[in-house]
């Protein structure tokens, strides 16, 4: 072998790595860029999150002072009723609207309870009607055999 053809398969050589090793490299920036995006995807998600917790948690607070601001007015409009019955109707009216609220309250819950009763047992009667169409049917079935 000549030294010059030699020298060509060395040089040869040397460009076939050194164009592999610009490819390698290409495709390590490669994948580090692709990671690199995959992490910034990821803060990004982390910060749209905790935005919308933020607003959430303020979005909370706002509800919460809504509802403490109906509570007061409801207290209030029950404390003009009171005084408003108070001075109509004296002293123990209000004793007695009380006590009528309460038997009231009784009354809605024991007819809630019923309502409850009957719908348990209009559920217990469907259950039944199927199960008997369910047998019919096996036993249609079974004698037409």
């Amino acid at each position: 072998m000549d030294p010059v053809s030699g020298a060509k398969a060395a040089a040869n050589t040397l460009k076939g790595a050194q164009t592999a090793g610009k490819e390698l490299g290409s495709v390590v920036t490669s994948q580090q860029a692709d990671m690199e995006s995959a992490v910034q995807r990821q803060h990004q998600a982390r910060i749209r999150a905790r935005i919308a917790e933020e607003k959430r948690s303020a979005m909370l607070e706002v509800r919460a002072v809504q509802k403490y601001e109906q509570q007061k007015s409801h207290e209030r409009e029950i404390e003009r009723i009171k005084q408003d019955t108070v001075r109509r109707y004296g002293k123990n009216s209000w004793i007695e609207v009380e006590s009528l609220k309460a038997k009231l309250q009784k009354e809605e819950a024991e007819e809630f309870q019923m309502i409850d009763h009957d719908r348990q047992r209009q559920m217990q009667a469907f259950w039944w009607c199927c199960t008997a169409a369910a047998l019919i049917t096996y036993f249609f079935k079974l004698y037409k055999s």
